[in-house]
Protein backbone atom coordinates (compact mmCIF):
# COMPACT_ATOMS: atom_id res chain seq x y z
CA UNK A 1 0.00 0.00 0.00
CA UNK A 2 1.00 3.43 -0.87
CA UNK A 3 2.41 5.52 2.05
CA UNK A 4 0.11 8.79 1.86
CA UNK A 5 1.77 10.17 5.02
CA UNK A 6 4.19 9.44 8.15
CA UNK A 7 3.48 6.34 9.83
CA UNK A 8 3.37 6.05 13.56
CA UNK A 9 4.23 2.79 14.41
CA UNK A 10 2.83 1.46 17.61
CA UNK A 11 4.68 -1.67 19.35
CA UNK A 12 4.39 -3.78 22.30
CA UNK A 13 7.40 -4.18 24.19
CA UNK A 14 7.22 -6.67 27.46
CA UNK A 15 10.86 -8.33 29.12
CA UNK A 16 12.26 -9.36 25.25
CA UNK A 17 13.29 -7.21 22.49
CA UNK A 18 13.10 -9.86 20.03
CA UNK A 19 10.10 -10.18 18.96
CA UNK A 20 9.70 -6.42 18.77
CA UNK A 21 12.57 -6.41 16.32
CA UNK A 22 11.07 -8.79 13.92
CA UNK A 23 7.77 -6.55 14.14
CA UNK A 24 9.86 -3.44 13.18
CA UNK A 25 11.81 -5.55 10.26
CA UNK A 26 8.49 -6.75 9.22
CA UNK A 27 7.06 -3.01 8.92
CA UNK A 28 9.72 -0.90 8.27
CA UNK A 29 10.69 2.50 8.42
CA UNK A 30 10.71 5.80 6.60
CA UNK A 31 12.33 8.82 7.22
CA UNK A 32 9.99 10.72 9.10
CA UNK A 33 8.19 7.82 10.50
CA UNK A 34 7.37 7.59 14.48
CA UNK A 35 7.94 4.59 16.61
CA UNK A 36 5.87 4.28 20.15
CA UNK A 37 7.39 1.60 22.34
CA UNK A 38 4.46 0.34 24.54
CA UNK A 39 5.34 -1.33 27.94
CA UNK A 40 3.41 -1.90 31.33
CA UNK A 41 4.02 -0.58 34.31
CA UNK A 42 6.33 -1.38 36.69
CA UNK A 43 9.65 0.13 34.66
CA UNK A 44 11.86 -2.16 37.02
CA UNK A 45 10.66 -5.72 38.40
CA UNK A 46 12.46 -8.05 40.70
CA UNK A 47 15.63 -9.75 39.50
CA UNK A 48 13.91 -13.65 40.19
CA UNK A 49 11.72 -12.87 37.07
CA UNK A 50 14.75 -12.23 35.01
CA UNK A 51 15.94 -15.35 33.42
CA UNK A 52 16.94 -16.60 29.81
CA UNK A 53 16.56 -13.46 27.37
CA UNK A 54 14.53 -11.75 29.59
CA UNK A 55 15.39 -8.28 30.65
CA UNK A 56 14.29 -5.20 33.03
CA UNK A 57 11.93 -3.20 30.81
CA UNK A 58 13.61 -0.33 30.90
CA UNK A 59 16.58 -2.39 29.49
CA UNK A 60 14.60 -4.21 26.95
CA UNK A 61 13.56 -0.57 25.90
CA UNK A 62 16.80 1.35 25.45
CA UNK A 63 17.91 -2.27 23.65
CA UNK A 64 14.97 -1.22 20.73
CA UNK A 65 15.81 2.30 20.43
CA UNK A 66 19.59 1.36 19.88
CA UNK A 67 17.84 -0.78 17.25
CA UNK A 68 16.32 1.54 15.90
CA UNK A 69 18.89 4.14 15.19
CA UNK A 70 21.46 1.17 13.79
CA UNK A 71 18.85 -1.27 11.78
CA UNK A 72 17.60 2.33 9.69
CA UNK A 73 20.94 4.48 10.09
CA UNK A 74 20.45 7.68 8.13
CA UNK A 75 16.79 8.10 8.64
CA UNK A 76 14.82 10.58 10.81
CA UNK A 77 13.02 8.65 12.99
CA UNK A 78 11.43 9.73 16.48
CA UNK A 79 11.32 6.62 19.17
CA UNK A 80 9.23 7.21 22.30
CA UNK A 81 7.94 5.57 25.12
CA UNK A 82 4.69 5.00 26.26
CA UNK A 83 4.34 2.76 29.48
CA UNK A 84 0.78 1.85 30.87
CA UNK A 85 -0.39 1.54 33.51
CA UNK A 86 -2.83 -1.34 34.78
CA UNK A 87 -3.53 -0.23 38.07
CA UNK A 88 -5.71 2.76 35.82
CA UNK A 89 -7.65 0.73 33.80
CA UNK A 90 -7.82 -0.08 30.00
CA UNK A 91 -9.81 3.02 29.37
CA UNK A 92 -7.13 5.79 30.51
CA UNK A 93 -4.38 3.90 29.46
CA UNK A 94 -6.12 3.76 25.52
CA UNK A 95 -7.05 6.94 26.04
CA UNK A 96 -3.69 8.13 26.64
CA UNK A 97 -2.51 6.05 23.66
CA UNK A 98 -5.14 7.67 21.28
CA UNK A 99 -4.32 10.75 22.33
CA UNK A 100 -0.45 10.41 21.49
CA UNK A 101 -1.22 9.15 18.12
CA UNK A 102 -3.87 12.06 17.31
CA UNK A 103 -1.19 14.66 18.35
CA UNK A 104 1.01 12.97 15.10
CA UNK A 105 -1.71 13.58 12.74
CA UNK A 106 -1.82 13.52 10.35
CA UNK A 107 -0.75 9.98 9.99
CA UNK A 108 -1.10 6.36 8.86
CA UNK A 109 -0.89 3.96 11.91
CA UNK A 110 0.37 0.58 11.82
CA UNK A 111 0.08 -1.63 15.42
CA UNK A 112 2.07 -4.33 16.35
CA UNK A 113 1.44 -6.61 19.88
CA UNK A 114 4.64 -7.65 19.14
CA UNK A 115 5.28 -8.73 23.27
CA UNK A 116 4.83 -8.26 26.54
CA UNK A 117 2.07 -8.70 29.25
CA UNK A 118 -1.14 -9.92 27.77
CA UNK A 119 -3.01 -6.78 29.13
CA UNK A 120 -1.05 -4.51 26.37
CA UNK A 121 -2.36 -6.70 23.72
CA UNK A 122 -5.70 -5.88 24.93
CA UNK A 123 -5.37 -2.29 25.24
CA UNK A 124 -3.52 -2.46 21.55
CA UNK A 125 -6.69 -3.87 20.41
CA UNK A 126 -8.90 -1.09 21.65
CA UNK A 127 -6.62 1.20 20.22
CA UNK A 128 -7.13 -0.16 16.97
CA UNK A 129 -10.65 0.05 16.83
CA UNK A 130 -10.91 3.22 18.45
CA UNK A 131 -8.76 4.78 15.77
CA UNK A 132 -10.49 3.17 13.62
CA UNK A 133 -13.77 4.85 14.92
CA UNK A 134 -12.49 8.59 15.11
CA UNK A 135 -10.10 8.41 12.60
CA UNK A 136 -11.59 10.14 9.66
CA UNK A 137 -12.20 13.25 12.13
CA UNK A 138 -8.75 13.37 13.29
CA UNK A 139 -6.21 12.98 10.45
CA UNK A 140 -5.59 9.66 11.34
CA UNK A 141 -5.91 6.38 9.26
CA UNK A 142 -5.47 2.84 10.76
CA UNK A 143 -3.12 1.49 7.61
CA UNK A 144 -2.19 -2.22 9.21
CA UNK A 145 -2.86 -4.06 12.52
CA UNK A 146 -0.80 -7.50 13.47
CA UNK A 147 -0.22 -9.89 16.30
CA UNK A 148 3.12 -12.10 16.97
CA UNK A 149 2.30 -15.67 17.41
CA UNK A 150 3.47 -15.84 20.37
CA UNK A 151 6.17 -14.68 23.02
CA UNK A 152 9.76 -15.10 21.89
CA UNK A 153 11.06 -18.75 23.37
CA UNK A 154 12.62 -21.48 22.10
CA UNK A 155 9.97 -23.98 23.18
CA UNK A 156 7.65 -21.66 21.32
CA UNK A 157 9.84 -21.30 18.01
CA UNK A 158 10.06 -25.27 18.07
CA UNK A 159 6.44 -26.43 18.26
CA UNK A 160 5.73 -23.44 15.33
CA UNK A 161 8.87 -24.47 13.31
CA UNK A 162 7.76 -23.22 9.60
CA UNK A 163 4.55 -21.08 10.23
CA UNK A 164 4.34 -17.59 9.67
CA UNK A 165 5.20 -15.57 13.07
CA UNK A 166 2.90 -12.81 12.18
CA UNK A 167 -0.94 -13.28 12.38
CA UNK A 168 -2.49 -9.79 10.09
CA UNK A 169 -5.92 -8.45 10.90
CA UNK A 170 -7.97 -8.95 8.08
CA UNK A 171 -9.87 -5.93 9.00
CA UNK A 172 -9.99 -3.56 11.83
CA UNK A 173 -13.70 -2.76 12.91
CA UNK A 174 -15.39 0.58 14.39
CA UNK A 175 -17.23 1.14 18.23
CA UNK A 176 -19.90 2.98 16.00
CA UNK A 177 -20.64 5.36 12.88
CA UNK A 178 -20.16 8.70 13.82
CA UNK A 179 -21.26 11.50 11.82
CA UNK A 180 -18.98 14.47 12.44
CA UNK A 181 -21.65 16.28 13.62
CA UNK A 182 -21.97 13.57 16.12
CA UNK A 183 -18.22 13.74 16.90
CA UNK A 184 -17.98 17.17 17.05
CA UNK A 185 -20.65 16.96 20.04
CA UNK A 186 -18.76 14.20 21.87
CA UNK A 187 -15.82 15.92 21.68
CA UNK A 188 -17.57 18.50 23.88
CA UNK A 189 -19.12 15.85 26.49
CA UNK A 190 -15.27 14.71 26.77
CA UNK A 191 -13.87 18.46 27.29
CA UNK A 192 -16.68 18.78 30.54
CA UNK A 193 -19.27 20.72 28.94
CA UNK A 194 -22.53 18.39 29.82
CA UNK A 195 -25.31 20.57 29.60
CA UNK A 196 -27.53 21.04 26.23
CA UNK A 197 -27.06 24.54 25.91
CA UNK A 198 -23.60 25.08 26.78
CA UNK A 199 -22.87 22.45 23.91
CA UNK A 200 -24.73 24.29 21.74
CA UNK A 201 -23.01 27.40 22.99
CA UNK A 202 -19.68 25.63 22.51
CA UNK A 203 -20.30 23.89 19.27
CA UNK A 204 -21.00 27.21 16.94
CA UNK A 205 -18.06 29.21 18.97
CA UNK A 206 -16.17 26.52 17.69
CA UNK A 207 -17.38 25.44 14.37
CA UNK A 208 -19.78 28.04 13.05
CA UNK A 209 -18.14 29.75 10.21
CA UNK A 210 -21.16 30.25 8.12
CA UNK A 211 -25.38 29.22 8.70
CA UNK A 212 -24.95 25.37 7.62
CA UNK A 213 -22.53 25.19 10.24
CA UNK A 214 -24.73 26.46 12.98
CA UNK A 215 -26.17 23.83 15.23
CA UNK A 216 -29.76 24.66 17.15
CA UNK A 217 -30.35 23.59 20.51
CA UNK A 218 -32.75 21.05 19.50
CA UNK A 219 -30.29 19.70 16.95
CA UNK A 220 -27.83 19.47 19.80
CA UNK A 221 -30.65 17.52 22.43
CA UNK A 222 -31.51 14.93 19.12
CA UNK A 223 -27.38 14.18 18.63
CA UNK A 224 -27.33 13.62 22.25
CA UNK A 225 -29.80 11.21 22.18
CA UNK A 226 -28.43 9.25 19.20
CA UNK A 227 -25.01 9.07 21.00
CA UNK A 228 -26.75 7.73 24.14
CA UNK A 229 -28.35 5.19 21.47
CA UNK A 230 -24.88 4.77 20.20
CA UNK A 231 -23.62 3.26 24.30
CA UNK A 232 -21.38 6.73 23.56
CA UNK A 233 -22.79 9.52 26.76
CA UNK A 234 -25.40 8.86 29.28
CA UNK A 235 -27.25 11.31 31.48
CA UNK A 236 -28.20 12.56 35.08
CA UNK A 237 -30.97 14.62 35.61
CA UNK A 238 -30.16 17.90 37.33
CA UNK A 239 -33.21 20.29 38.06
CA UNK A 240 -35.05 20.65 34.58
CA UNK A 241 -31.81 19.18 32.65
CA UNK A 242 -29.47 16.77 31.87
CA UNK A 243 -25.63 16.59 32.89
CA UNK A 244 -23.93 14.43 30.38
CA UNK A 245 -21.53 12.74 30.60
CA UNK A 246 -19.13 9.63 29.06
CA UNK A 247 -19.54 6.14 29.20
CA UNK A 248 -16.25 3.74 29.24
CA UNK A 249 -16.28 3.44 25.21
CA UNK A 250 -17.32 7.39 24.86
CA UNK A 251 -13.90 8.21 26.94
CA UNK A 252 -11.89 5.81 24.90
CA UNK A 253 -12.71 7.71 21.49
CA UNK A 254 -12.26 11.35 23.11
CA UNK A 255 -11.56 11.67 26.80
CA UNK A 256 -8.31 13.23 27.19
CA UNK A 257 -5.44 11.39 29.00
CA UNK A 258 -5.49 10.82 32.81
CA UNK A 259 -2.92 13.22 34.56
CA UNK A 260 -1.74 9.78 36.34
CA UNK A 261 -0.18 8.43 33.37
CA UNK A 262 3.54 9.21 32.64
CA UNK A 263 4.57 8.76 29.18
Amino acid sequence: MEKLNRRCVVISVGLYPGNAKVALVSVGLYDGDMVILVNSEPRVVPENVIRGRRRQPTETMESLHKFVGEAFEGLSIEVRDAWLDPKLGLVANVAMLRSIIESYAPCDVVIAMAGGLRWLSSALMFLAVALNTVGGFVGVRVDRVFTMLEEESPSIRALFRGVERIVEWPFVPVMAELTEEEYRVLRLVGDGINKAKRIKEEYNARYCQGRKECISLPTIERVLIKLRRKGLVNYEPTGKAYRWHLTPMGQLLVEKPSESLRY
